[in-house]
Parts: C-alpha cells; sequence; structure tokens
C-alpha cells in the first residue's frame, strides 16, 4: 500500500478543519495547514511544518530518531524525498529539507505568550491527517524531561502523530512545536518555545 493512498483529499479535508475551529482561527486555518507536513518513517509518523521557502522543516527529533528511511507529505498530497540536516536531542529538534519552493508559517514572539492566549495545534494524531485542535496556553516555562524550562503548557488536544508540529496564535505565528503530553492526564501537552528554533 502506497503512502500517497493513505490521504484523502485535501479539498475535502480543509471543510472539516475550518469547522472544528473557532472564529478566532477560521481566517487562518487555511493558510496554516499549507506550511504543515506529515513526516512517515519507517518507524514512526508525525508532523512539521516549514520555516523557509526553500523547503527547510523543523520536526521533534524523536519522530525520526533511529529512521533508516523517511518520506515528507505536504497539503497538496505530493510525497518528497527528505534529507536530515541537522538536530539536537536535548531540544528534541530537527531540521530537514526538501526540494522545492513552499509557503513557510511565520514564527511568533515567543517573549509576548500570554497565558489564557488562544491556541490551535495542527497534525496528524493517530493518523488523521491535518487536524487541528484549539485550546489556550495554560502556562509558560514549563521544565520538560530534558530539565530545561523551555516549554509551552496547553490545553489543545494533541495525541500521537502530532510530535513536530506548531502551535499557533490568532495571528497565524508559531509560538512552539507540539512535543508530549501526559499520560494519564487529559489536555496537558507542551511544546518548545519557537525561540529554539
Amino acid at each position: 500500500k502506497s503512502l500517497s493512498s493513505d490521504f484523502g483529499s485535501f479539498n475535502r479535508e480543509f471543510e472539516t478543519l475550518k469547522a472544528s475551529a473557532g472564529a478566532d482561527f477560521s481566517g487562518i486555518i487555511e493558510t496554516a495547514v499549507i506550511g504543515v507536513v506529515t513526516v512517515r518513517t519507517d518507524i514512526a509518523q508525525g508532523t512539521g511544518f516549514l520555516i523557509t521557502n526553500d523547503g527547510y522543516i523543523v520536526t521533534n527529533y524523536h519522530v525520526v530518531e533511529n529512521a533508516q528511511a523517511a518520506t515528507i507529505t505536504t497539503s497538496d498530497n505530493q510525497n518528497h524525498e527528505v534529507s536530515l540536516k541537522g538536530y539536537n536531542s536535548e531540544l528534541d529538534l530537527a531540521l530537514l529539507k526538501i526540494d522545492g519552493t513552499y509557503s513557510p508559517l511565520e514564527l511568533g514572539n515567543s517573549d509576548n505568550i500570554q497565558v489564557g492566549e488562544k491556541v490551535i495545534a495542527i497534525g496528524n494524531p493517530l493518523g488523521l491527517q491535518f487536524s487541528v485542535s484549539q485550546g489556550i496556553v495554560s502556562a509558560v516555562h514549563r521544565t520538560g524531561p530534558n530539565d530545561l524550562d523551555y516549554y509551552i503548557q496547553t490545553d489543545a488536544a494533541v495525541n500521537h502523530g502530532n510530535s513536530g508540529g506548531p502551535l499557533i496564535d490568532i495571528c497565524g505565528n508559531v509560538l512552539g512545536i507540539t512535543s508530549s503530553t501526559l499520560r494519564d492526564a487529559q489536555n496537558i501537552s507542551f511544546a518548545i518555545n519557537s525561540a529554539w528554533i
């Protein structure tokens, strides 16, 4: 079974995306989703997002760690060969590259993050491509598994497959990279502050 056969029509999925978000985000979802990609490897699946128009992508390092093969699927349902350009295992960040010209997401000013502000997470939870969930920033400067206080806590739903996807504010800017969620808890998730990209 080919990778492309696992993905439905983007246009069909897009209407579902818009319907699942509140009015604060309905105007930015179309632009934001175009900058999000699916990362598939021989051992894992996750999410990433474009940060330059020439195909550089950020994701979590644990999405590609120990992988022998990987494919990027963009929002137009096209598959791309990908190369690993660098990573920081402590921060759990990886930089990937695909060929082509794209519309990247903009990074927000993480110094201005406010507890209580609305955010959305876009990703591929449990294989459901380009899903969006909405929540708020619950806390900032949370300490992560690396004992660094670089994490944003959010109640936006994050599941397996969301790793590496963007946490986006109502202006369409990336505040963080979704990285983990607490098991046995409801909607306690964490994103790496975008300042570390």
